[in-house]
């Protein structure tokens, strides 16, 4: 069969572009684990910064009990096998009260990075919460391997 250069040439550069605009992504290990799933979650896990903490090994779980403010749990933590997970705290910085907190809405492995979704929830305006500094965050165990670094966002449309 003839087939024209023409259009074989243009195929080729279609399914060039085409997957060269997509990126590796995975929701799970080879193994078929999640890559990341929520082991608690905090008002008070002591980090007054949003962003993300990285712990890798049960020595750096040692270091969160100089955190002031942290009333965290810390057993669920011990409990981890660090050469299969380690643990990333996902937090929102410190509020001015009660009522806000953090869980885990979704993953993904994008290329090498690790796409952490949150969602966070808010006091509605005129409810009744407590007037004390919080600092909510959640404590979310993840694959320890095949990335390189962790992004957070939170859920779009918070849903």
């Amino acid at each position: 069969m003839n087939t024209p250069w023409h259009l074989i040439r243009t195929s080729l550069i279609a399914a060039g572009l085409v997957s060269a605009g997509c990126a590796v992504s995975q929701t799970e290990t080879d193994a078929g684990a999640p890559l990341a799933r929520q082991v608690a979650q905090s008002a008070h896990c002591g980090l007054t910064a949003p962003g993300a903490l990285h712990i890798n090994s049960r020595a750096e779980v040692a270091r969160l009990e100089a955190l002031p403010g942290r009333s965290l749990s810390l057993q669920a933590l011990r409990t981890i096998d660090y050469q299969r997970e380690h643990i990333v705290l996902a937090s929102i910085g410190q509020k001015p009260t009660g009522g806000f907190g953090v869980t885990l809405a979704g993953s993904e492995l994008v290329d090498d990075t690790l796409e952490l979704t949150v969602r966070v929830t808010e006091p509605a305006p005129g409810t009744l919460v407590t007037q004390a500094l919080t600092t909510p965050c959640a404590v979310i165990a993840v694959t320890a391997s095949g990335w390189r670094e962790v992004r957070i966002t939170r859920a779009q449309n918070n849903r």
